[in-house]
This record gives structure tokens, C-alpha cells and sequence, in this order.
């Protein structure tokens, strides 16, 4: 059962909403989120906090947890983007 109760799974990649959370929540979810997962593993976090397009990528890499695969805008007007992770 995973901590995070926003977390789903659909064909092999697992989704993390984490809109409306502010730093440091957003990575602190993220990390969760990412422990659970076994390396090589997909996650798509879907956020709507500008500061966490710098700040998760980065403390990611800082702890060795994830590399960033690509970053998708998804609705410029409400500021949401999708970030595609690779667990390490």
C-alpha cells in the first residue's frame, strides 16, 4: 500500500498529482513516492508550483533518486506541468 494516496499506476508508469502543493511538499511527496518504486521505474509527477520545476529535479539529483526524462508543459495558463522521472 503506498504512502501517498494520490499515486496510480496505469500500463507500467506511475502517476503522482502533487497540484496545489507548494515547496518543500513537492519533493517531499516526490521522495516518497520514489522510494516505493524499484530502480528503473517511471513516475510522472504532475505539478502546478513553479519553484518545483527547479527544486525536484535538482534535490533528485543531489540524492542520487531520480533523473529528470522530460518535462512537458501541460496548460500554460494554469501553470501545470508533467515532470517524467527515471527512479536511479
Amino acid at each position: 500500500m503506498s504512502a501517498i494516496n494520490n499515486m496510480k499506476k496505469e500500463n507500467g508508469v506511475e502517476y503522482l498529482d502533487i497540484r496545489g502543493e507548494v515547496c518543500p511538499m513537492t519533493f517531499v511527496l516526490t521522495k516518497l513516492t520514489l522510494e516505493e518504486l524499484e530502480e528503473g521505474s517511471i513516475l510522472e509527477v504532475h505539478l502546478d508550483f513553479p519553484a518545483a520545476l527547479k527544486n525536484i529535479p535538482e534535490s533528485c539529483k543531489r540524492q542520487n533518486l531520480a533523473k529528470v526524462i522530460k518535462i512537458k508543459e501541460v496548460n500554460p495558463e494554469k501553470h501545470e506541468w508533467i515532470l517524467i522521472l527515471k527512479k536511479l
